[in-house]
């Protein structure tokens, strides 16, 4: 690869980088706190580039060269072009699809099963109560204390449906999207088969005690008493 194409593409993947950085479109990708080092990547991709141009500018003007390189610059636009495709016009962040695909893994939860309720700090007051799925579906299947036995809790996700059975899910991650694994609770009590799939929907419901077993991998259940639709959190995925 040509140095013209090397700095070319180093502009455009830091610029890139840069952007999603500061739009908020990186949270498709990877967590909150890994803003600044996309942000020192993409501000380090720009300095080489930079620096190796400056150099290039000087060392054709000490050597007195004239070359054209136009033809060089044509062949680094075309490498180019997947890049773009790859970096402004990015993919939605992963949905439905992703946790019908996965049906079969285990939702979150505690690394210790069953230690007890030690593993669960106690529940605030309120009613109803704001909750990650991923903490409810852990207390559902872990929790010996029954935390949530009686508790109203509202719930904050998208919709699946498969075949009869409607779910509320997230996909949660520990570094970035590449590892994220879904949770999901399903959710009776209320007709939602008119809601689309990767619908967000706010949901106040209560567990169905007992309903995460080994049987049904740990997938929870709870009377829905409201729902509304809400607009796609800035960050769709739970930490």
């Amino acid at each position: 690869m040509r140095r013209e194409t090397q700095n070319i593409l180093l502009v455009l993947l830091g610029g890139a980088l840069l952007k999603i950085s500061f739009t908020g479109t990186y949270l498709r990708y990877v967590k909150p706190s890994h803003k600044w080092l996309l942000i020192a990547g993409g501000a380090v991709m720009i300095l080489l580039a930079a620096v190796s141009i400056i150099r290039e500018i000087r060392g054709a003007r000490i050597r007195g060269d004239g070359h054209d390189h136009a033809h060089s610059a044509r062949s680094a636009w075309l490498l180019v072009l997947p890049v773009l495709a790859v970096f402004l016009v990015g993919p939605p962040p992963l949905g439905a699809d992703s946790v019908e695909r996965a049906s079969g893994n285990v939702s979150a939860k505690p690394s210790t099963e069953g230690e007890g309720s030690e593993l669960f700090p106690p529940l605030p007051p309120g009613d109803p109560i704001a909750l990650q799925l991923s903490d409810f579906s852990a207390r559902a299947a872990w929790d010996r204390g029954h935390s949530l036995d009686n508790r109203r809790a509202r719930l904050l996700g998208f919709v699946v449906h498969e075949g009869k059975d409607t779910y509320v899910a997230r996909l949660a991650i520990s570094c970035c999207a590449a590892d994220a694994f879904p949770v999901k609770i399903k959710l009776t009590g209320k007709e939602l088969s008119n809601v689309p799939d990767d619908s967000w929907i706010e949901a106040d419901v209560t567990l169905h005690p007992g309903s995460a077993t080994r049987e049904n991998e740990y997938v929870p259940s709870a009377t829905t008493h409201a729902v509304r639709r809400v607009d796609q959190p800035e960050d769709p995925y739970e930490h």
